[in-house]
């Protein structure tokens, strides 16, 4: 039976040694950081986005930076109620390493899918579709000169680079860095943006990507992502003869 509880240490949540005295709740609290992180995370990448548009270099490196500090901040500021997991990659990856039980892995998740579509949902609030640079939230699009073979080679390689930062700095037992692991993640997420914004907008976060992604569609900004080949919009991540990017501004926003 797994029960509720509001602010547990951390270190209770771990596997114990021979399983049986392994504390069965689910951290409210934790869920609630998580949620929080997310909101605050997508507002700040992808706002940047909206803001910024990532139509050159410069542009592509001040978003870059907005993603990799954002998650150096948020998670100094939530990494004691939650360990600021803030994607859910990382959150499976401690599952599997039994760092995280799995029923707090799920809640987690779910929070992190709700902080994921309110911070997208606010940033429509923010920036109206006239001046949303990217017209869809900083919603992740394939740029077409990349297939769909190559992002995933490049989301898998972009993530496992967080993940095994993550692992290195902020879980290893032997790790140099302390409390400043947060920092050697910022800088991976960083690190990761900058190669993949001009090939799919940069995700290695799922649930980063989840909310803009419905967000977006929903409110499709001057029918720019509209309905291509009669199937809803959001079922097409790749621009296609009729749909092409603006300009050069790869990653995020595209038109008819």
């Amino acid at each position: 039976m797994v029960g509720f509880k509001w602010g547990v240490d951390r270190n209770a949540l771990g596997m114990a040694d021979t399983g049986e005295a392994r504390l069965r709740v689910i951290d409210v609290k934790a869920a609630a950081a998580e949620l929080i992180a997310m909101t605050l995370f997508v507002i700040i990448g992808c706002g940047s986005a909206c803001a910024n548009g990532a139509s050159n270099p410069s542009n592509r490196l001040q978003v870059a930076l907005a993603f990799g500090m954002g998650i150096l901040v948020l998670a100094y500021s939530v990494g004691h109620h939650s360990g600021g997991q803030i994607n859910c990659a990382v959150t499976l990856s401690l599952v599997l390493g039994g760092q995280v039980p799995w029923y707090q892995g799920l809640v987690n998740l779910i929070a992190q899918l709700i902080g994921s579509l309110l911070g997208a949902g606010l940033l429509c609030a923010v920036f109206p579709c006239e001046v949303d640079e990217t017209k869809t939230v900083g919603t992740n699009i394939i740029d077409t000169r990349w297939g769909v073979g190559n992002v995933l080679v490049g989301e898998f390689l972009g993530t496992f680079l967080l993940c095994f930062v993550v692992w290195e700095t902020a879980v290893s037992p032997v790790a140099s860095c302390g409390k400043n692991a947060c920092i050697a993640i910022g800088f991976a997420v960083f690190l990761a943006h900058v190669i993949l914004l001009p090939v799919d907008g940069c995700s290695i976060n799922p649930t980063r990507s989840f909310g803009p992604a419905i967000v977006g569609a929903i409110r499709n900004c001057e029918g720019s992502l509209g309905d291509v080949g009669g199937a809803p919009a959001w079922w097409h991540f790749r621009c296609r003869s009729s749909c092409c990017f603006q300009t050069t501004d790869w990653g995020y926003s595209y038109h008819h």
